[in-house]
């Protein structure tokens, strides 16, 4: 734990003199950012089918309230468990989702390219709808969701409406180079979203392996015992758990931290860039600030493979 602490400030201070607030090393990939078409307030009541029958799901979820609020379940799903385009909020505490409503409604969340309807939403809801949201989705079990494959070759895609890409029918493949390809399982069923369908992603060969040393590490290069090169980071699991599933707080903060696998690695990839850009610019992301900031495209992929690879 003295080691612990003892990092912690560092990175803090490499923060403070040495990264600015709102600079990027590269352009934001294009694919982590699907452009999305609002949805539409009317109740989604055929999401509700795979829901467990104890659960008792509030009206902003099913529903939303016109103009502004659009139905929680539209993009994030009635199971919690969302999709490439949107996010998981099944199992995050209620301080945590708290918290980043909170960021939406200030201007300290946005997306780094294009536009987000969760900063309208967030300033339009309630404190009771607030409330009721947050109970539910911490309520929600996290679930395998993703499935992570390795590939040179991946198909061809198309986005729908909102935001989530489909294999193109015929099948064609074309090679991967530097991104990642999440597509349905059950591409059929994707006309709206549905809670019956989880995901495969594709990720580049040896990403994952990749990734799994960065996490571990920081970015350190290791033989054996010994570090052969210093990493620029510290290792996930000093502020995410050591099973990286969250933590209540940070270490010697009261910052909420949230599970980090089992989730869309496109969604994890699209925030370690906002980080870096600047765009989530929150005093919470502090202590990223400053590791997603070094942290080149390739390394936000192989970082998202490893995750999504994982158990939530």
């Amino acid at each position: 734990m003295l080691m612990l602490r003892a990092l912690l400030p560092a990175v803090a201070a490499l923060f403070l003199f040495g990264v600015g607030m709102r600079s990027a090393n590269f352009e934001p990939p294009a694919w982590a950012y699907p452009e999305v078409q609002a949805p539409r307030i009317a109740a989604v009541k055929t999401l509700l089918t795979r829901v467990p029958v104890s659960a008792r799901v509030p009206r902003v979820v099913t529903a939303g309230r016109a103009p502004d609020v659009q139905a929680c379940s539209s993009c994030h799903l009635a199971n919690g468990l969302g999709h490439p385009a949107s996010s998981s909020l099944a199992g995050l505490s209620v301080e945590y989702f708290t918290m980043e409503l909170a960021n939406f409604r200030n201007g300290s969340r946005h997306a780094s390219r294009g536009e987000t309807p969760m900063a309208t939403i967030a300033r339009a809801l309630t404190v009771e709808e607030a409330s009721a949201a947050a109970a539910y989705y911490a309520n929600l079990p996290r679930l395998p969701w993703i499935a992570v494959i390795e590939a040179d070759m991946v198909p061809k895609t198309r986005l729908t409406e909102n935001g989530v890409r489909v294999p193109l029918q015929p099948a064609e493949l074309e090679p991967i180079g530097q991104r990642i390809v999440e597509v349905p399982k059950f591409p059929a069923r994707m006309s709206g979203p549905d809670p019956g369908s989880p995901f495969i992603a594709y990720v580049p060969t040896g990403s994952i392996r990749r990734g799994r040393a960065f996490v571990s590490t920081g970015g350190a290069v290791m033989r054996g015992a010994e570090v052969v090169v210093p990493g620029t980071s510290v290792a996930c699991g000093t502020c995410h758990g050591v099973t990286l599933r969250g933590m209540a707080h940070a270490p010697d903060s009261d910052v909420p931290v949230p599970p980090i696998v089992g989730r869309s690695p496109t969604y994890i990839v699209r925030q370690l860039y906002d980080v870096h850009s600047g765009a989530r610019s929150a005093p919470s992301t502090t202590l990223m600030k400053p590791i997603a900031a070094q942290m080149t495209l390739q390394q936000m992929i192989d970082v998202a493979a490893y995750l999504a690879s994982k158990q939530p």
